[in-house]
């Protein structure tokens, strides 16, 4: 009987194309939070595109040039932006993907090493309840998990998640149920700070482990706050006013990342006009068909 062959180091091979659309995908994450990159990450970004350097060369360079920096001389928000988006890129860079919420928590301690105001909650789930007024919800939170079961809530996700099968090319039914999943995981919300930049880098991650292209990102580029909006109305339910969770723009966007297309609606297509309408306010899907005065 012969040997089994030896395990070989990792290496990803070098794509202009993926490494691209990689950049672009993780520079554009970091307006969920209206943040953009600064040179200190753009200039070794495209170094990295061209296939100088790796991408883990790339991230080492951008924190070493926030370790040089004077305090009084480093801009916040762009040092978050350049050195969450050079870890992404990093991040993706990887084969290595186990599905548990092990990896989720890892993912997030690497994107936000450094950058938490309390060190605590980079490697570790809030300890405390939070909401935050939405767009698209009229300014209405959505309900968020409640802190004391996060690590259950989180454990019974991954536990009770089956992915659809394809049907001879039919990915929706498979794209809802990540979808349905990946909702799931935002709500429970297990981190202080970055949950939706996590959750996109292990939706990337989860559908390359699924056999995809490891250059599922073309919907993030310029659609990283309709991502945001989408497990927004995924997530929200009124009963008073018959609204209930609309998973529509969710899945579509899982799909489009699936097929390599750019997401088509806008943050005000997802908007909810009962909740606008209720506190006497024109919804935005109408605002360009009525006049004031």
């Amino acid at each position: 009987m012969s040997a089994e062959p030896d395990y070989e180091r990792y290496e990803e091979p070098y794509s202009y194309r993926v490494r691209d659309q990689r950049v672009r995908s993780a520079r554009g994450l970091q307006a969920v939070d209206g943040l953009t990159t600064s040179a200190a990450f753009d200039e070794p970004a495209a170094r990295y595109v061209a296939g100088d350097i790796s991408a883990s060369q790339l991230s080492d360079m951008v924190d070493e040039y926030y370790n040089q920096k004077v305090e009084r001389g480093i801009n916040r928000y762009s040092q978050e932006a350049d050195l969450v988006s050079a870890r992404i890129c990093n991040a993706l860079d990887s084969n290595g993907f186990t599905f548990s919420p092990a990896t989720l928590r890892s993912i997030h301690g690497r994107l936000f090493r450094g950058l938490m105001e309390d060190s605590r909650y980079e490697q570790h789930y809030r300890d405390y309840n939070l909401s935050k007024r939405e767009f698209v919800l009229a300014r209405e939170s959505v309900a968020y998990g409640d802190y004391v079961s996060i690590e259950d809530d989180l454990a019974a996700a991954f536990a009770e998640f089956k992915p659809a099968m394809a049907a001879l090319g039919d990915y929706r039914a498979y794209a809802a149920s990540v979808g349905s999943f990946i909702t799931r995981i935002w709500q429970i919300h297990p981190f202080a700070e970055g949950n939706t930049r996590t959750v996109a880098v292990f939706l990337q991650q989860l559908l390359r482990s699924h056999g995809f292209p490891h250059d599922c990102s073309e919907a993030f580029d310029r659609s990283s706050l309709q991502f945001r909006n989408a497990l927004v109305r995924a997530s929200y339910r009124n009963v008073p006013l018959g609204v209930e969770p609309d998973a529509t723009f969710l899945n579509e966007f899982v799909l489009c990342l699936i097929e390599g297309k750019p997401f088509p609606h806008r943050n005000r297509d997802m908007a909810v006009p009962e909740l606008f309408r209720s506190k006497g306010l024109i919804p935005p899907q109408e605002e360009g068909s009525h006049r004031i005065g």
